[in-house]
C-alpha cells in the first residue's frame, strides 16, 4: 500500500499595524479657568476638567446654556473629548449640544466644531476640530429651559504662534549694539532701522543661531530683512534646523535657502515639520555680514515618547525610582532621579508601549556629584527582552555627559520598543536624571507570508485556523509586536503529495 504523506500549503495575509500615535497627547483643559451661565448647587464649572470623571458641572434650567474653559493661550484644537454624566436619568441633557473654538468670550460668535447627537451615560466621545485654533472651547445648548451637565471636557491640540520669542538668540559676531537677541523682539516693522536689527561683523560663513529651548516640529520660519540698506546682504543666506551645535550648528540639515528678500519685506520659508532645538541661518562665504530684523518660528513641539512609557531598572536606590527619569526633568536634586545600586551591569529600561522609529535620545546626568559615573554608559534599542533588553542594537555610547547636563545622542531612526540603558562592569551605579526618546510610529506594515505546514490537521476548519493564528500572534509577541491584527488572506489549500516510489521502495529493502 502506497504511503502518503500530506502537505498543507498555506497563503496567510499577515497584516501588522502599528497604530499611528503622535507621541504623548496632553490635555491642555486640565486644571484651566472655566465658568458657565449659572451654577446649580455645588456643580461648578471647574469640575469639568478636574480630571475627574465622576464629578460633574451643572447649570440651573434656562435659555441657551453654556460653559466655557479659558486655555489661556491660543491653541489649534485637534479634538475635544466630552464624557456624559454617569446617572441613571438625564444623562440626555447632552443631547444637541455644539462644541465652539476661538477667541471669543462672546459664545455665538466662534466658530462650530462639532454638534453633540448623543453620548450614552458616564461615557466619553470624541470630537475632531481638524485643528482650529482659539483660545477658548465652548459647550452650549441651544433652547428653553435646558441644563448643561458636563463630567469632563479634555481638549487636545498644540500652541499657535511664533516660539522664537521665547528662545535665546545668539550669533557669530556683533557689530555695535545690533544684538542678535534683536531678530527675535517680535517686531518685525515698527523700529527695523539700526537699533531694531541683529547684525554680525564682516567676516568669513557669519551666522546667527536661535535656541527654541525644547524640540520643535517646525513648520515654517519667517524671515524679515532689513529695510535702511544693503538688502542683498541676505542672498545665499542658508536656514538649518536641527539638534546639533557641531560647527555651531551650521551641519544641521537645511530647510531653507534664501535667494533674495527685497529691503523691509518678510518672507516665509517652509520647513515640513523638521525636528529640531536650533534654527541656524547663515550666509557661506568670505567677507560676508548677516543682518536680520525678524526671525519667526512657527511649529509644535516634538513628543517626548519617554513620558508615555514604563520605565523599570536592575535594582533601585532608596526612592530613587526609575521613573523619575521620566518625569519631564521637574526636579534633577538627589530625590529627583532614578539610581540603581552599585552592582554589577546596572541597567535602566523604558517600554514605549509601541515599536518607534527613534530618531535619538536625550539624557540628562546627576547635578549634586558623581557625574563621572554615567561616563560609558550604553544606549540600546531594540524589541527583544533578552538580558532584560541589554543585547538589543547599540544607538550610542555615553563617554561623558557634565553634572546637570543634557546631551543627545542620534539614533539615526532605530526601530524598537525598548530603550535600555546599561553600564557595563562590576561596583558600577546608574543614576539618570532624566531621559527623553524622540521618533515616529513606522508607516503602516503590510506583510504577507506564504507557509507551508506538515500537518494532520484540517485547516480549512475555522476553529483550526484561529488557533493557528493565536500561536504565531504569541510568538510575536514575544518578540514585541503588540499591535498586530492576524488575518488569513484567503482560506488555506490542501496539497496531497505522494512519496516518490524509488524512495520508498529502497526504504522497504531496509527494513527488517
Amino acid at each position: 500500500m502506497k504511503q502518503l504523506f500530506k502537505s498543507l500549503w498555506i497563503l496567510l495575509g499577515l497584516l501588522l499595524i502599528q497604530e499611528m500615535v503622535n507621541g504623548a497627547e496632553e490635555n491642555v483643559a486640565l486644571g484651566q479657568t472655566s465658568t458657565h451661565s449659572s451654577t446649580y448647587g455645588t456643580g461648578y464649572a471647574g469640575y469639568a476638567v478636574d480630571g475627574v470623571r465622576d464629578s460633574f458641572s451643572d447649570t440651573n434650567p434656562e435659555t441657551d446654556p453654556w460653559w466655557r474653559v479659558d486655555l489661556m493661550k491660543v491653541y489649534r484644537v485637534n479634538r475635544v473629548a466630552i464624557t456624559n454624566r454617569l446617572t441613571d436619568y438625564h444623562y440626555s441633557r447632552i443631547n444637541g449640544a455644539v462644541i465652539r473654538v476661538g477667541n471669543f468670550l462672546d459664545v455665538y460668535s466662534n466658530t462650530i466644531c462639532a454638534v453633540i447627537s448623543a453620548i450614552p451615560s458616564g461615557a466619553m466621545a470624541n470630537y475632531s476640530c481638524g485643528g482650529m485654533e482659539g483660545r477658548y472651547v465652548i459647550v452650549h445648548i441651544p433652547g428653553n429651559q435646558k441644563i448643561i451637565n458636563l463630567a469632563e471636557v479634555e481638549v487636545y491640540g498644540y500652541l499657535v504662534g511664533n516660539r522664537a520669542v521665547d528662545g535665546a538668540a545668539t550669533q557669530s559676531s556683533t557689530s555695535g549694539d545690533w544684538f542678535a537677541v534683536k531678530a527675535i523682539d517680535g517686531n518685525r516693522g515698527l523700529q527695523q532701522l539700526y537699533t531694531g536689527c541683529s547684525s554680525t561683523l564682516n567676516e568669513i560663513n557669519p551666522w546667527w543661531r536661535l535656541d527654541l529651548r525644547d524640540v520643535y516640529r517646525v513648520s515654517r520660519v519667517v524671515v524679515t530683512n532689513r529695510r535702511d540698506c544693503c538688502a542683498e546682504r541676505i542672498n545665499g543666506a542658508e536656514i538649518r534646523i536641527g539638534n546639533s551645535l557641531q560647527n555651531n550648528g551650521s551641519n544641521n540639515p537645511i530647510c531653507a535657502v534664501i535667494p533674495g528678500i527685497p529691503a523691509g519685506e518678510s518672507y516665509n520659508y517652509s520647513c515640513n515639520g523638521m525636528d529640531g532645538r536650533y534654527v541656524i541661518i547663515h550666509i557661506p562665504g568670505d567677507q560676508k555680514r548677516l543682518s536680520l530684523c525678524e526671525v519667526e518660528v512657527y511649529g509644535y513641539l516634538a513628543e517626548n515618547l519617554a513620558v508615555a512609557g514604563v520605565a523599570i531598572q536592575s535594582s533601585t536606590s532608596g526612592d530613587r525610582f526609575a521613573e523619575k527619569a521620566v518625569d519631564r526633568g521637574l526636579q534633577q536634586l538627589y530625590t529627583g532621579c532614578s539610581s540603581t545600586l552599585n552592582e554589577t551591569n546596572p541597567w535602566w529600561r523604558l517600554d514605549l508601549q509601541h515599536i518607534y522609529k527613534v530618531s535619538r535620545v536625550v539624557v540628562t546626568n546627576r547635578r549634586d556629584c558623581c557625574a563621572e559615573q554615567i561616563n560609558g554608559a550604553e544606549i540600546r534599542i531594540g524589541n527583544s527582552l533578552k538580558n532584560s533588553g541589554n543585547n538589543n542594537p547599540i544607538c550610542a555610547v555615553i563617554p561623558a555627559i557634565p553634572a546637570g547636563g543634557s546631551y543627545n545622542y542620534s539614533c539615526g531612526g532605530m526601530e524598537g520598543r525598548y530603550v535600555n540603558l546599561i553600564i557595563p562592569g562590576d561596583m558600577k551605579t546608574l543614576t539618570l536624571c532624566e531621559v527623553k526618546v524622540y521618533g515616529e510610529v513606522p508607516c503602516l506594515k503590510r506583510t504577507f507570508v506564504k507557509m507551508q505546514f506538515n500537518s494532520s490537521n484540517d485547516l480549512t476548519d475555522p476553529s483550526m485556523r484561529e488557533n493557528v493564528l493565536k500561536q504565531l500572534g504569541s510568538a510575536l509577541a514575544d518578540r514585541g509586536f503588540t499591535d498586530v491584527t492576524l488575518r488569513w488572506s484567503q482560506t488555506p489549500k490542501r496539497v496531497i503529495q505522494k512519496v516518490n516510489d524509488a524512495k520508498r521502495h529502497c526504504e522497504k529493502r531496509k527494513s527488517p
